[in-house]
């Protein structure tokens, strides 16, 4: 497929959330991804799904778009053998298993250079692996208790207690990519692959720069978004200009505020910002979000309206973009994922490809890149190496 990755072959041993959102965005950039899966496989497939639900679930197609597919059970020995061949043959290894599970089966990074000394390893840990915590199982709802999101998140809410949205298996998975990314430009200079690692709590507090600014400051950052007629509008106003200010309050049917001695200069206005948040609060509740869009956008102001995941889904600007494209799941039917979202002009990504059943693309790896014949396939399968777990 096109992109600026193209050539480099990633054998994906990832699961659920954290890694398989890092190897998305290197198959969006072009990577072969092969994704190997093993017993009943990658338990997202279904996760969040009803009970009696056996197709695979929006989550699992949306994070892995353009991977291959193949079944390969690395507790048997010869599943390890076919493992250490794939690698000989690849770029990249990753996975996010808990700390200490490749070392057990022969296949951890001192294992698998001696191989190939050009492999990059890159495992995502819930803590790293130092540390007191570094065997400690995690997922991104503890990694956000832990790492102070959830506390930021209920304390920004002033609602102690409520569920908090938490990215800690995206910030992972992207600095993940990242990393892999500088571990293979290094290799160019080098001619030597090495081992990434990525701590997701460490990852989630590094997208957290505002929220630790103001635990050392102590001064709040942003406020909430205000309510007006029709829903709710996020917008921030301390540092526009004298002009703008006596333009919008002008707009939005309150010249008076532009007059107005406390709120005359910048100065002022941060003087006086918590009266200056009332006046705005009250300025937009009789407004459509619609009507103070308009209104910003002419002033030259950065605002917006906040949108439900159905009206962000419709948007107009999306839309135009072609942000979301539509893929063909032979289970789940026509599904809109979102397309590569990191732009090359010379080398664009695209989604080619829906995420694989398992085992769908193993004669294309076993018997193409492996050179394996159909009966050797099919004795791989028989053995219950290289199939499904039926039931």
């Amino acid at each position: 497929m096109p992109g600026p990755l193209s050539g480099v072959r990633v054998l994906d041993l990832t699961h659920v959330l954290n890694g398989p959102f890092c190897t998305l965005l290197l198959a969006h950039m072009g990577a072969e991804v092969i994704k190997l899966e093993y017993g009943a496989g990658d338990r997202f497939r279904h996760a969040w799904m009803p009970p009696n639900e056996t197709r695979d679930g929006y989550e699992f197609i949306a994070t892995n778009s353009n991977k291959k597919g193949i079944v390969l059970d690395l507790k048997t020995e010869e599943g390890k053998r076919l493992f250490r061949e794939l690698v000989k043959k690849s770029d990249v290894v990753v996975e996010n298993f808990t700390m200490g599970v490749m070392d057990r089966m022969g296949l951890g990074y001192d294992d698998l250079q001696k191989i190939n000394p050009r492999i990059i390893y890159a495992c995502s840990r819930g803590f790293g692996e130092s540390g007191p915590y570094k065997h400690v199982r995690a997922n991104a709802a503890t990694i956000g208790a832990i790492g102070g999101w959830t506390d930021t998140g209920m304390r920004n809410a002033k609602m102690p207690g409520i569920k908090v949205a938490n990215f800690g298996d995206e910030t992972a998975g992207v600095s993940m990519s990242l990393g892999i990314l500088g571990a293979l430009y290094g290799r160019e200079q080098t001619g030597e692959g090495q081992k990434v690692v990525v701590s997701m709590q460490e990852a989630q507090i590094g997208f957290m720069v505002s929220s630790i600014h103001e635990h050392f400051e102590g001064t709040e950052v942003g406020r909430p978004t205000k309510p007006c007629k029709d829903g709710y509008y996020a917008f921030h106003l301390p540092d526009i200009t004298d002009d703008q200010w006596v333009k919008l309050t002008a707009s939005m049917g309150r010249p008076e505020l532009g007059r107005d001695p406390r709120f005359l200069t910048l100065r002022d206005r941060r003087k006086n910002y918590g009266q200056v948040e009332e006046e705005a609060t009250a300025m937009v509740a009789d407004k459509t979000r619609a009507e103070i869009w308009k209104v910003m956008c002419d002033l030259g102001l950065s605002s917006a309206p906040v949108l439900t995941i159905a009206e962000m889904m419709e948007d107009e600007h999306l839309k135009e973009r072609g942000a979301f494209v539509e893929v063909d799941h032979p289970q789940a039917g026509k599904v809109k994922v979102l397309a590569p979202w990191i732009r090359f002009s010379k080398t664009p990504g695209a989604i080619t490809g829906t995420a694989p059943a398992m085992g769908q693309h193993n004669r294309e790896i076993y018997g193409g890149l492996l050179g394996l014949s159909e009966a050797e396939i099919q004795d791989l399968e028989a053995q219950g190496v290289i199939a499904a777990k039926k039931g």
